[in-house]
């Protein structure tokens, strides 16, 4: 899978401006990476937490509970923001931070698991990332990560022809099985959450640094004529009778392990 609506630079810059923001605005994404801890207490065992990489772990949300609860013995983080570091470190101390895109950057050897929640949608090769990982993991280690598939904020890419292309969850285990791992926890969910308008779906959006998509190119395409308009039919499409408005999330996990027989 490749995926071209991401421009990493763009990426980069709209999630330092969030930095501030993401926490705040980010109810989502905890939510997927305490499923994502659950899931890891039930397929884990003591190795697991060896040696540990999380990809993309902006400001450490996942990297908090990863460190809490499991207590790795050598925990590397990473993100493209180096921003994200500071953020980061401060809730897990004794990580390291390796700044850089996690589809270029080495990973270091003999990993025991290398972990991700709600990142690996802005891959643009997920086939040589999955690659990568195979390479980088030591006998039995796992990859267990979390994604969102194609029905995520569906309504936005509906109105404005602007998003990701996600893939599908058949497609995410496919690709998983010719990179030489076998899957043990495959699960995907859909969820609402609801705003007072679709200005605040906006600013949602925005203060979580999910913006970077073709449509947007590092400007602001919005005027005040195109933001009326895209509210005005935001409202008819989607609206409730008080004026709340939806925005879909459609979470994917997924929990593997390299396969040593071939």
């Amino acid at each position: 899978m490749t995926n071209d609506t991401v421009d990493k630079d763009i990426l980069r810059k709209r999630f330092a401006k969030a930095v501030i923001t993401y926490d705040r605005q980010a109810a989502v994404q905890k939510d997927i990476a305490r499923r994502m801890c659950e899931m890891l207490k039930l397929s884990a065992s003591g190795d697991t937490f060896s040696k540990v990489f999380e990809a993309g772990c902006g400001t450490g949300i996942f990297t908090e509970m990863i460190d809490s609860i499991f207590h790795p013995d050598m925990l590397y983080i990473n993100d493209i923001c180096p921003e994200m570091g500071d953020e980061a470190g401060k809730k897990a101390k004794n990580a390291v931070f390796i700044c850089g895109d996690a589809e270029t950057i080495d990973f270091p050897e003999g990993l025991t698991l290398i972990t991700s929640c709600s990142a690996i949608q802005w891959f643009t090769d997920f086939d040589a990332f999955l690659s990568k990982c195979n390479e980088a993991l030591a006998d039995g280690g796992m990859l267990a990560f979390s994604t969102f598939g194609e029905d995520n904020l569906k309504e936005i890419k509906q109105l404005t022809g602007a998003g990701l292309n996600y893939m599908r969850l058949n497609d995410l285990e496919e690709s998983l099985r010719d990179n030489g791992f076998n899957i043990s926890v495959s699960k995907q969910e859909k969820t609402k959450i609801w705003f007072p308008s679709p200005v605040e779906v906006l600013r949602h959006l925005k203060e979580t640094g999910v913006t970077a998509t073709g449509r947007n190119k590092g400007k602001n395409t919005w005027t005040k004529g195109t933001l009326e308009t895209f509210a005005d039919e935001y409202r008819k499409t989607y609206g409730q009778k008080d004026g709340s408005v939806p925005v879909t999330y459609h979470p994917i996990y997924i929990i593997s392990t390299k396969d040593t027989t071939h």
